[in-house]
């Protein structure tokens, strides 16, 4: 048996790396490793001092320690908690916590369970991205999709969450990100900063335009090249660009590969003839939920979502090379692999 697992390391501390020489003409910029990904930003505005950036950092890593679920980094978490006390007691839990909860919630109800927040229990079987990344017998999926109900999580008055069976959780790592840059960008905004690029690791945030007044370009990633290798570009301003597909996160046994995004409808990772799915949208949080859904949904039903939502636009990329946009988008990305068509 052939068994290849992908794994991120930990962070546990904010790893600040900022040139101390930073001339006027050049942007401010910082990275670090935090929610399982590099994470790089970039102020273009003159005069701001490193410390802004410190706090952007000091922000991702707040929400991450109050969300995460994975025990490898963490002993507890709030979603740990509200997890551990599953058919039992409510759990309260920060502003931060409770506000995506909510949002995941929309999600799942807007996507018909696409995108389901109780995911966990399917998470946590796979176990992929860790070192106990395997495939289930049938018997252990129909046990954990048995578990999986969004219409079952109970969010409370006083900011309380409840699960009403045990053995369910709740997962919010296909949406924790988006809210994460959400913030980053929040906080750029109210020290001053009209110009900057964030990138979390496949969420892309663009604050304003670029310093001279035209919009950014933005390359959409080739779904079987490096990530330096693109089939298109975007051009846009102050918008959230998020890409979803197979090859982010997976493991390979006897030969098949298994990849992270799940369906909860069958328990196995979505397979609906899509390479990638891009959202386009002014929150991050919005586009990184529905890159997920839309994935899962699969290419019709993801494109009518997307149609009927007036704050998102998409590309889905299908197996056979074709390109596929939603009506608003396609005045701004431009096609520039050969290998790929425009349909």
């Amino acid at each position: 048996m052939k068994l290849r697992t992908l794994v991120f390391p930990v962070l546990l501390s904010v790893s600040l790396l900022v040139s101390s020489c930073q001339r006027s003409n050049e942007p401010l910029r910082g990275n670090t490793y935090l929610l399982g990904t590099v994470l790089n930003v970039a102020v273009h505005d003159g005069g701001y001092r490193e410390e802004l950036i410190d706090r952007v950092f000091e922000r991702v890593a707040e929400i991450e320690a109050r969300m995460s679920t994975s025990t490898t980094d963490y002993e507890t978490t709030e979603l740990l908690a509200v997890n551990r006390a599953a058919g039992a007691n409510p759990v309260s839990v920060s502003a931060d916590t409770y506000a995506v909860l909510q949002e995941a919630l929309h999600f799942s109800r807007l996507t018909n369970g696409a995108f389901d927040v109780t995911i966990w229990p399917l998470v946590t079987l796979w176990g992929i991205g860790t070192d106990s990344a395997r495939v289930p017998d049938r018997v252990e999926i129909d046990d954990a999709r048995r578990l999986i109900d969004y219409s079952a999580l109970e969010l409370l008055p006083g900011r309380e969450v409840r699960l009403p069976l045990a053995g369910m959780g709740v997962d919010v790592g296909a949406i924790a990100k988006g809210y994460a840059a959400d913030e980053a960008s929040r906080i750029l905004r109210e020290a001053g900063v009209e110009h900057a690029l964030l990138d979390f690791g496949g969420n892309i945030l663009l604050l304003g335009s670029k310093p001279d007044g035209s919009p950014w370009r933005i390359g959409v990633q080739r779904p079987d090249g490096e990530r330096s290798s693109f089939i298109g570009v975007l051009t846009l301003a102050d918008q959230s660009v998020v890409t979803s597909g197979p090859y982010e996160r997976f493991f390979e046994q006897d030969g098949v590969r298994y990849h992270h995004i799940l369906d909860s409808a069958t328990g196995y990772p979505a397979e609906n003839g899509l390479s990638q799915v891009t959202i386009v949208a002014a929150r991050s949080m919005v586009a990184d939920a529905l890159s997920t859904a839309c994935y899962v949904l699969g290419l019709e039903e993801g494109r009518a979502l997307v149609e009927s939502l007036p704050e998102a636009e998409a590309i889905f990329v299908t197996e056979d090379r074709v390109v596929h946009l939603t009506e608003g988008i396609g005045d701004r990305f431009e096609l520039t692999d050969p290998a790929y068509r425009l349909e």
